[in-house]
């Protein structure tokens, strides 16, 4: 046989946020809103919690657009990355490629390095569809 579970374990979410809003207003007693709902009064100050941290949390200032979201480490396995997302998914030119490193990462690259880059990436493709692993003919990882 299994126990009766709380009038509180039963509410809803509904139920809850208006629990909540009743004793944010203050327009009656914890001790009656409790009463109301068949609760503990320590429940009702925990909705009531979460209803004003609801509240705060919705007119807390927006970040600004600069602040910093994230740190991103860039190495040159990564800029090679970016090259092959750039013309394979953006389907950028050599060119593109070159303008968008050159003015956003200040790293003068020229287009042949670009091509030169793409054709690696290319052999290496060929290599693990011809032999299913990314290992040269002497058995060494490219």
């Amino acid at each position: 046989m299994s126990s009766p579970s709380s009038v509180a374990a039963t509410l809803g979410p509904e139920v809850r946020q208006k629990l909540g809003i009743e004793a944010l207003s203050k327009s009656k007693p914890i001790i009656r809103i409790a009463q109301d709902y068949q609760v503990s009064r320590k429940f009702v100050r925990i909705q009531s919690d979460k209803a004003k941290a609801a509240l705060n949390k919705s007119f807390e200032p927006t970040p600004p657009d600069d602040q910093v979201l994230f740190h991103l480490p860039v190495t040159k396995s990564w800029l090679f990355q970016l090259i092959l997302g750039l013309v394979l998914i953006c389907h950028s030119s050599l060119r593109g490629v070159v303008e968008l490193l050159r003015d956003v990462f200040h790293l003068t690259i020229s287009p042949s390095t670009v091509r030169n880059r793409l054709e690696a990436a290319a052999e290496r493709a060929r290599r693990i569809k011809a032999h299913g692993t990314d290992s040269d003919e002497t058995g060494h990882s490219a």
